[in-house]
């Protein structure tokens, strides 16, 4: 079972690095990379990483923001669903993504009705975190014009990233199960950093990891069968 973790940045996974060689230096099979920020870095890393020594399991880390009012600083959720949020036109005043442009079918491989789901989300759900959906985008979301067209979304976002949907899209081009985690440190919008939850969101983040990792670890799980195709 090889299982490769990737953040964006070292920061975002650091603690789990450090625990896991303390407390499991024998678990060779447990590999960490960084992608670097932004989707068009993600997806080559990933690309990259996946061709050249494929794991049977991936998983994504880092800090995200929350469209969510009432969000709990530090909350880790699941991503089911993403969509690349800034992939379009505003046209006459009006949003359109690459779907209302006719450009890509919102049913080819690796979309569902214009959504990148990951499959095997259940299968890997081993601590019962709440599943929501989540945007990518380049462009981080500043304005309140924005954040409304965000937020009208469907299904609506709860969490913004600048990676998520590049896990998503090669995950499901090249057929490899993977887990995107979110820890919430700031509502979306909010530049004044001194109101993020930085440190808490990093911590609550790598606790879930390293509880994930260590399931994996003392309950391995086989591949080759009961998963999604």
């Amino acid at each position: 079972m090889q299982i490769l973790v990737i953040a964006a940045k070292e920061v975002e996974i650091k603690p789990s690095v450090e625990f896991m060689a303390a407390h499991y230096p024998t678990a060779a099979h447990i590999h960490y990379a960084y992608t670097d920020v932004g989707l068009t870095a993600a997806t080559f890393s990933i690309t990259r990483l996946a061709l050249t020594q494929p794991p049977d399991l991936i998983i994504q880390a880092g800090i995200a923001g929350s469209f969510e009012n009432g969000y709990q600083p530090g909350e880790v959720v699941l991503i089911d669903n993403e969509q690349q949020a800034d992939l379009g036109v505003i046209e006459n005043a009006q949003w359109k993504n690459i779907f209302d442009l006719q450009l890509t079918d919102e049913n080819e491989a690796p979309y569902k009705k214009g959504l990148l789901p990951n499959p095997y989300i259940n299968h890997f759900n081993f601590l019962g975190i709440r599943k929501v959906a989540g945007i990518s985008v380049n462009t981080i979301s500043t304005d309140t014009a924005t954040i409304t067209r965000m937020q009208q979304g469907s299904p609506a976002p709860v969490v913004e990233s600048m990676e998520g949907a590049a896990l998503h899209f090669v995950g499901g081009q090249l057929q490899i199960p993977f887990v995107q985690l979110r820890s919430l440190s700031n509502q979306v919008g909010e530049r004044d950093k001194s109101q993020w939850h930085f440190t808490q969101a990093i911590q609550s983040l790598n606790a879930k990891l390293i509880e994930l990792l260590i399931h994996l670890q003392q309950h391995p799980i086989s591949f080759t069968a009961n998963l999604p195709a």
